[in-house]
C-alpha cells in the first residue's frame, strides 16, 4: 500500500510558485510540479483558515459541518478522514497547524507531535511567536518520523504549514525572511492590474469602505513591500518543502508515497486595493493550488484545468491509494481527472462565506467556466462576473440584460444547492478554549 502524505501551506495564491510566475523563487515546489499533475481550476470551499480546513477533514462545505468562521469547533463525532485511513491500516499523522477547535487526535489522528531533536532554524525568526519559527519546527518533526520510519505499516501524515500567513506578532504584515531579501527588489515587485483599473464602483459599497480602512489603506509602496516580503516566505515554505522531498527520496519512498500540495485559500495582495482576505469573492482568494503526484497513474494531462472544488482534496487522497470514497465526501475525487482527455462539458462549483474579522456580509456563490455568481443573502445583494470577458473580474455585471439569463439560472443552481446541503440548519460549536485573535 502506497503513502499518504498532505502538505499544506496557509494563504498561498494560485500562481505562487516560480515554474509560472518568475517573481517567486520555488525550485522545490517547482520540481515537485514536474512530476505531478497541477490542476489550476480548483475553487475553495471558503476563503478562510477554519472553515477551509473543515472542509479538508470531512470533505464538505463548512456549513455542512458548522464550522462558518473562526472559532468553530469542529465536532469530533463528523466522519472525518483519519477515520477511514485508520480503519485502511494506516498510521495516521497530523503536524502543524490545525485552527479546528479541540486537537487533530479528538479526530483519531493516531501521532499528533513528534521528536525535535536536531531542529534548524534555518532562514526562519528565532522567535518562536512567528509563523517562520512554527514551521521549521513542524518541518523537524515531520522530518525525524520519516528518518525512523521503518515500513511496517503505510503512513498518511497532514503537514500543515502557517507560511505564507501574516503574523500576529508583526504589524508589516508579512514577516519578511531577511536571508532572501535580496532576490526580491522592491522595485522589481509587482503590482497586480486590478490595483489601477477597479474603482470598485461597480461592487458592493462595503468593499469601497474596506479599501479605505484600516490595513488596506493601501500605496503603490505598500502593496511593493508585501510582495517583497510574501515572497521571501514562500522561497522559506520552499526549503521546507525541499528537506521533506529530499528525505523521502533518500529513503527510497518518493515512488511509494501519493503527495498532495494545497492551500486553504489565497490572498489579495493588492488587487482590487484591498488587502489579505475577508468577505471579497475575487479569484485571487478562492482560486488555490493543488499538485498531486500519484507514482504510476500516467496521467493524460498534467496541467488540469478543470473546475473542481476544494472539497475533492478529501476523497482525492482515499481513492489515490484504493481506499473507498466514503458518501460523506461531498466533492468526490479528482482522480477520475487524471484520465480525461479534456475537461468535462458541465462545470459548477459552489463557494461559501459567513463572516471576517472586518464585517458580516455572508454569501453563498457558485462558478462555471464562463460565469461567477454571488449572493449576498442577508443584505439581498448580487455580484457577478463575465470570466470570458472579463477575468480579472473588474465590471459587476449583476443586473445587466445580457447577464441576465446566466445569472437567473445560477441563482437557482444555488438557492437549491444551498438547500440541498442543509443551510445553516448545523449548529456551530464555539471554541470556549482557544484564543485565535486575528489569525485565520
Amino acid at each position: 500500500m502506497k503513502n499518504v502524505m498532505m502538505i499544506t501551506t496557509d494563504q498561498q495564491n494560485l500562481d505562487a510558485m516560480g515554474c509560472i510566475n518568475s517573481s517567486y523563487y520555488t525550485p522545490n515546489l517547482d520540481k515537485l510540479i514536474g512530476r505531478s499533475v497541477r490542476f489550476t481550476g480548483v475553487i475553495s470551499t471558503s476563503a478562510q483558515c477554519s472553515p477551509s480546513r473543515a472542509t479538508w477533514m470531512t470533505g464538505k462545505f463548512p456549513h455542512q459541518v458548522g464550522v462558518n468562521n473562526i472559532g468553530h469547533v469542529l465536532d469530533p463525532q463528523e466522519w472525518g478522514i483519519a477515520k477511514s485511513f485508520n480503519q485502511a491500516g494506516y498510521e495516521t499523522v497530523y503536524l502543524g497547524k490545525w485552527h479546528l477547535g479541540l486537537s487533530p487526535a479528538d479526530h483519531e489522528f493516531q501521532i499528533t507531535d513528534y521528536r525535535t531533536d536536531g531542529f534548524e532554524l534555518g532562514a526562519a525568526n528565532p522567535d518562536p511567536r512567528f509563523h517562520s519559527h512554527k514551521d521549521a519546527v513542524t518541518t523537524t518533526k515531520a522530518l525525524n518520523y520519516l528518518e525512523d520510519y521503518e515500513d511496517s505499516k503505510p503512513f498518511f501524515m497532514a503537514v500543515n504549514w502557517f507560511m505564507p500567513h501574516p503574523n500576529v506578532p508583526v504589524d508589516k504584515p508579512f514577516e519578511l525572511i531577511e536571508q532572501y531579501a535580496e532576490q526580491f527588489p522592491l522595485e522589481d515587485m509587482p503590482i497586480p492590474s486590478s490595483y489601477y483599473l477597479d474603482d470598485l464602483s461597480t461592487k458592493p459599497a462595503f468593499q469601497l469602505e474596506r479599501s479605505r480602512t484600516g490595513e488596506s489603506i493601501l500605496t503603490e509602496g505598500l502593496v511593493r513591500r508585501d510582495a517583497q516580503h510574501y515572497r521571501s516566505l514562500l522561497t522559506l515554505m520552499d526549503q521546507n518543502l525541499g528537506r521533506l522531498m529530499d528525505k523521502l527520496e533518500s529513503k527510497g519512498m518518493l515512488e511509494s508515497t501519493v503527495v498532495l500540495f494545497t492551500t486553504d485559500h489565497g490572498d489579495m495582495q493588492g488587487a482590487h486595493k484591498l488587502r489579505l482576505k475577508g468577505l471579497l469573492p475575487y479569484k485571487e482568494l478562492y482560486n488555490v493550488p493543488v499538485i498531486l503526484h500519484v507514482p504510476g497513474a500516467n496521467p493524460t494531462r498534467n496541467v488540469i484545468p478543470d473546475l473542481v472544488s476544494s472539497s475533492a482534496v478529501t476523497g482525492t487522497l482515499l481513492d489515490a491509494v484504493g481506499i473507498e470514497v466514503p458518501a460523506e465526501c461531498e466533492g468526490g475525487s479528482l482522480i477520475p481527472h487524471l484520465k480525461l482527455a479534456e475537461s468535462p462539458v458541465e462545470q459548477l462549483v459552489f463557494f461559501e462565506h459567513y463572516k471576517a474579522y472586518w464585517g458580516y456580509h455572508p454569501f453563498r456563490g457558485a462558478q462555471t467556466p464562463e460565469w461567477k455568481y454571488v449572493y449576498y443573502y442577508e443584505e439581498d445583494m448580487e455580484e457577478m462576473y463575465d470570466l470570458h470577458q472579463d477575468p480579472d473580474e473588474l465590471v459587476n455585471v449583476a443586473g445587466h440584460p445580457e447577464a441576465e439569463e446566466a445569472r437567473r439560472v445560477l441563482r437557482q443552481a444555488v438557492d437549491e444547492w444551498w438547500e440541498a446541503t442543509g443551510a445553516l440548519s448545523r449548529p456551530s460549536i464555539p471554541d470556549t478554549i482557544n484564543k485565535w485573535g486575528s489569525e485565520g
